[in-house]
């Protein structure tokens, strides 16, 4: 049985993780007007991905006793100056959800909750590489400035790492 702290902990985890999901569809649909076709199939796997996470936590709230909350999602930001800063929110984003899910294992660990550990745990592994695509994005970005060439080149290798099989 999950304790109520935990229990609330975890359903904010959850809406953060949907609101994540929202946040990338806003970003795919940004890349989607301007026709960058590879970026915008990489942030609509990451905002499935994002869904794929909530669900973890959704089921891992009803298995354990608990009542999942859903709760109002905020509207994200749908408007960026460039593809970089595009890349540059989910990396805020990231950040963000890391330093959340890093307190709520801290706060399973504080009340000997050993199973939220163990399913954050998968979590926490998560985003060390949800951290690294973003920082290696922006520095790709970075790196390629205002040259459309580049940027097609980049578009292509988002484009096929959205195609790319995964374990989620």
């Amino acid at each position: 049985m999950l304790k109520p702290e935990i229990e609330s902990a975890l359903n904010d985890q959850f809406n953060m993780e949907q609101s994540a999901s929202h946040g990338y569809l806003a970003m795919t649909a940004y890349l989607d007007a301007r026709n960058p076709n590879g970026f915008a199939a990489f942030m609509r796997r990451q905002a499935d991905e994002e869904r794929v996470h909530a669900l973890k936590i959704f089921d891992h709230i009803s298995e354990r006793g608990g009542t999942p909350k859903l709760m109002a999602i905020e509207a994200p930001e749908q408007d960026f100056d460039s593809v970089k800063a595009v890349f540059e929110a989910a990396r805020d984003r990231e950040g963000d959800n890391t330093r959340s899910i890093h307190a709520l294992f801290k706060l399973a660990r504080d009340h000997d909750d050993y199973p939220t550990q163990t399913m954050l745990q998968w979590f926490i592994e998560e985003q060390v590489e949800e951290e690294a695509w973003c920082d290696e994005a922006v520095d790709l970005l970075t790196m390629a400035g205002d040259s459309s060439s580049a940027l097609l080149m980049l578009d292509q290798k988002y484009g096929g790492l959205a195609t790319a099989p995964t374990d989620e």
